[in-house]
């Protein structure tokens, strides 16, 4: 049976609940983490019954109530909506305030240059790593797969 929101929120606490013990303390840091990213509401739907939108909420409230000092995202923005699309990067922007060290493996390029401060190319070996604003006029991407970033992306930065 598919698990629900508030569960998965609770599988952050993992490593912290010692020897499988769910406490008080590990509940109250899921509430707290879905009242911050406001899907509290959505704690007893399944999570295969939610917009991916909210689904990438619940898996950042996942990350905040880990207290995890890394999160990794590997092409979060695959089929959501524009708008999702920005509430999700302002999500992470959050996060990375808060002191959480985001990696963000992503093909889009505009949402690269758009909201990321540091962005590393790589294919097979390192083809830039710099800011991003300067991303778009390297030859970072042309080096690495044989095309422009204007190609790639429609940027003409």
């Amino acid at each position: 049976m598919p698990i629900t929101v508030e569960e998965v929120v609770l599988m952050g606490r993992f490593p912290h609940a010692g020897f499988g013990r769910i406490t008080a303390d590990n509940r109250e840091r899921t509430r707290s983490a879905l009242r911050k990213y406001g899907i509290e509401h959505l704690a007893e739907r399944r999570i295969t019954n939610l917009l991916s939108g909210q689904r990438q909420r619940t898996y950042i409230a996942r990350a905040l109530a880990g207290e995890a000092d890394l999160s990794v995202f590997d092409e979060p923005t695959v089929g959501v909506d524009a708008e999702s699309v920005g509430e999700f990067f302002s999500l992470l922007s959050e996060l990375n305030s808060d002191g959480m060290s985001i990696l963000l493996v992503e093909h889009d390029i505009e949402a690269v240059i758009e909201y990321t401060e540091r962005v590393l190319c790589l294919n097979r070996e390192l083809y830039f790593d710099g800011l991003a604003d300067a991303f778009p006029g390297s030859d970072g991407l042309e080096r690495a797969y044989g095309i422009t970033t204007g190609e790639r992306a429609g940027v003409t930065r």
